[in-house]
Formats: structure tokens, C-alpha cells, sequence
């Protein structure tokens, strides 16, 4: 008997709601639309404009800063110093690559292209060799 009382209730009660939003329907939906224009438009910039306040303000606080302010010269120090070493390996490469580019574009002489040819190996007169086959040789004389 409780049970289908509150039934009955509930039935009662979804019915008078239903019958509200169908009189009311496009005052609802202007209301609802009126109230996102008014947040979109008007609220949501103000609460923006104060967290970001806020924030700056938190960013900017003296105590915060000179926390943080050795912190942050030893991390451009050494940012600079990786940049240069960055910057050195950069114009070393650059000049190998000029040193290459220009020993491609030289002329060579036609001796140079015979040695280059033969293997660029060979004796050198008037150096004495001193290993165990210099020796042979020489006994061999």
C-alpha cells in the first residue's frame, strides 16, 4: 500500500513537471541561452583576467624570486657554456667542410695523379730504414 502510494506520487509529481516544461518551454531555452551568453561574454573574461592576476602576482612575489634566482643564473651559465661548446664543434665543422670543399676544387699536378694512382706509397730517397727488412737488404748489397 506504501509502495503504490509513492508510485503514484512520483507519477503525479513527473507528470506536473512535464506539463511545466512544455508551458514553459522556449522561456527555458531563452534563460538558459541568455545565461551562456552572459557567461561567455562577460563572466569568463573576469574570472581569466583575475587567475591571471593571481598568477602574476604569485610569479612576481620577492620571496619567490630570490628562491629561485640562483637557480635560475646557474641554468643560463650553464646553457651558455653548452651553447658555446655547441658554437665550436659548429665552426670546426665548417672549416673541415671548407678544407674539404677547397682540396676537391684544386687542380692536382699530373705527378700527383700518377702518385695517387700508384697508391700514394712508396720510398723516399735519402731516408734510411732501420727495421729488420732495411737491414736484409743492405746484406743482400
Amino acid at each position: 500500500m506504501m509502495v503504490a502510494q509513492f508510485l503514484s506520487e512520483i507519477r503525479s509529481i513527473i507528470g506536473s513537471l512535464l506539463t511545466y516544461l512544455h508551458r514553459n518551454a522556449w522561456t527555458i531555452i531563452f534563460i538558459v541561452g541568455g545565461a551562456y551568453l552572459c557567461y561567455d561574454n562577460f563572466l569568463h573574461p573576469l574570472i581569466h583576467k583575475y587567475q591571471t592576476h593571481q598568477s602574476y602576482k604569485a610569479a612576481t612575489d620577492p620571496n619567490r624570486i630570490a628562491v629561485l634566482s640562483p637557480d635560475m643564473r646557474r641554468v643560463r651559465a650553464k646553457q651558455q657554456l653548452a651553447a658555446q661548446q655547441r658554437a665550436l664543434l659548429a665552426e670546426e665543422e665548417r672549416r673541415e667542410r671548407v678544407k674539404m670543399e677547397r682540396e676537391r676544387k684544386r687542380v692536382k699536378s699530373p705527378e700527383e695523379e700518377r702518385w695517387d694512382k700508384m697508391g700514394g706509397e712508396g720510398k723516399k730517397l735519402g731516408v734510411v730504414v732501420d727495421d729488420a727488412a732495411g737491414a736484409e737488404l743492405r746484406q743482400r748489397r
